[in-house]
């Protein structure tokens, strides 16, 4: 059941659903969640990354996915920071945004999260500048 958060006049579908799909499972995954549930955001989501047709519909339809690239490294569902999934659904045009995981058994804070993808050579500065301005206009 997605989490109903407060409505965004911003969010694609007017709702502010979200749920946490995709980290484990395929893109289908991802797309069927995406429009069964009606959300306009996913946590996690990375297994997008697997198809093209899903990543260009998840952009088309302005869905945003909020990824935890340190849980996704320490879970084994991405190899490392500078193969991490978050690239591909960048350059298809896919709203992300970076995000801790549980804190307490990651041990990474958001800054952190974007140290990693920088120093991996994963993202540029201005790459990742884009992604924080799209979270903090979906804060909006």
């Amino acid at each position: 059941m997605p989490d109903a958060a407060a409505t965004s006049p911003t969010s694609p579908r007017g709702r502010g659903f979200k749920a946490h799909v995709g980290e484990f499972g395929t893109a289908d995954d991802v797309w069927e969640a995406v429009e069964e549930l009606e959300l306009d955001e996913v946590h996690h989501g990375i297994a997008a990354a697997r198809s093209v047709s899903v990543m260009n519909w998840l952009a088309d339809h302005h869905i945003r996915l909020n990824v935890c690239p340190t849980s996704n490294v320490m879970l084994r569902v991405a190899d490392s920071y500078a193969k991490h999934p978050l690239r591909k659904l960048y350059d298809h045009g896919v709203l992300v945004t970076i995000n801790t995981d549980d804190l307490l058994i990651f041990n990474q804070s958001v800054s952190q999260e974007y140290l990693n993808l920088y120093r991996s050579g994963l993202m540029t500065a201005e790459e990742l500048e884009e992604i924080r301005e799209v979270g903090l206009n979906a804060a909006i």
